[in-house]
């Protein structure tokens, strides 16, 4: 999978820009402000459908402007497609491949990326939400069955939730059992899906770790069920600690146990690595994850995804970018970099001017 065109028409500061990125590895450069991560980002929505900068589509629309577009033409075993991303500031943003509309929920998969920027320092120091989404989106990439089910299990337990707080307001027992089934059969499927992502990970993670420190370290990935699950819960399982918790829930007005309340434990040497680990080891523990996450990818689907990498000067050492341009150079994936300045790596430089 690679890309061969990205064009940007009112999308942030570019007005009206083309792009054709090297077969492996591209270095954006400029100054500050020229715009360089606005290429990574524009990649990036056209791969998932939405930014990892803000939650606003129309902040991605060039100022004075009312539509934005972004075209991007990729490779994938020899044929050549399109996908166009429009954004409006009164419609939202409309997705096309090959000039066929689609849903948000059918883009993603179509076109692979996996990001590194210096926020997914998050993943090990953040929320467990970003430790999930992280896992949703590598298994999605993949699998637009886990994504549908992703959509339909968060709808469940957004109704019982609302469910059980109109039962509290008016003051009666919430009739939630119908929900209750959708989520157990759904969490049971999801669960199943990410422990069995996790466990490839960690196989990954023992090549990725140690291209990137010869082997010094072992990191790993442990997945925490809410509930105490050790191995992925059935759906009786489920029903059964949704019945528990039944109590709880109505005073809260929540749902206590599912997918949604799970978490992601990332170890090195088998310490919490977020309590013990540097800033040095973390950073190369996320890298290393993004790594095994590219290849877990290729796995799936037989084509690395193309690798996009913010900002890699203020969050990689000399060797852990030599280290890593070994990697890329050896799978021969393509990977869109920004600097300040150039790195000294063979590969394409491209001038970014605002």
């Amino acid at each position: 999978m690679k890309i061969s065109l990205l064009r940007l028409i009112h999308f942030r500061n570019q007005r009206d820009s083309e792009y054709e990125p090297g077969e492996e590895l591209t270095v954006f450069t400029g100054r500050n402000g020229a715009g360089k991560t606005n290429l990574i980002e524009a990649v990036y929505f056209a791969s998932v459908g939405k930014s990892f900068r803000t939650f606003r589509n129309e902040d991605l629309i060039q100022f004075g402007e009312e539509e934005g577009t972004i075209l991007l033409d990729f490779t994938l075993r020899g044929v050549t497609h399109r996908i166009k991303a429009r954004l409006s500031r009164k419609e939202g943003p409309r997705f096309f491949m090959n000039e066929t509309k689609l849903r948000r929920k059918d883009l993603l998969g179509t076109f692979r990326t996996v990001l590194f920027t210096p926020d997914e320092m998050q993943l090990i120091k953040g929320a467990p939400q970003e430790r999930r989404r992280f896992i949703d989106l590598e298994v999605s990439q993949v699998s637009p069955r886990y994504y549908e089910e992703l959509l339909r299990y968060s709808r469940a337990v957004a109704q019982r939730n609302a469910a059980l707080r109109q039962a509290q307001i008016r003051g009666e027992k919430a009739d939630i059992d119908m929900w209750d089934m959708q989520i157990a059969s759904g969490a049971a499927y999801l669960v199943k899906k990410r422990f069995e992502a996790a466990a490839r990970m960690n196989e990954l993670l023992k090549k990725t770790e140690k291209a990137l420190t010869g082997g010094k370290e072992a990191l790993s990935i442990r997945y925490l069920a809410s509930g105490g699950a050790e191995e992925p819960p059935s759906e009786s399982w489920y029903l059964e600690k949704l019945a528990e918790g039944r109590g709880e829930d109505e005073r809260l007005c929540r749902t206590s146990v599912g997918p949604h309340r799970d978490d992601l434990l990332f170890e090195l040497d088998g310490r919490d690595i977020s309590r013990f680990g540097s800033q040095g080891q973390q950073r190369t523990a996320v890298l290393a994850m993004k790594l095994a996450e590219a290849e877990f990818i290729r796995r799936e689907t037989e084509e690395y995804p193309v690798l996009l990498l913010d900002d890699m000067g203020s969050e990689l050492d000399r060797q852990r970018r030599e280290a890593l341009f070994a990697w890329i150079r050896a799978g021969k994936v393509q990977t869109l970099v920004t600097a300040a300045e150039e790195s000294g790596e063979t590969g394409k430089i491209i001038s970014v001017e605002n």
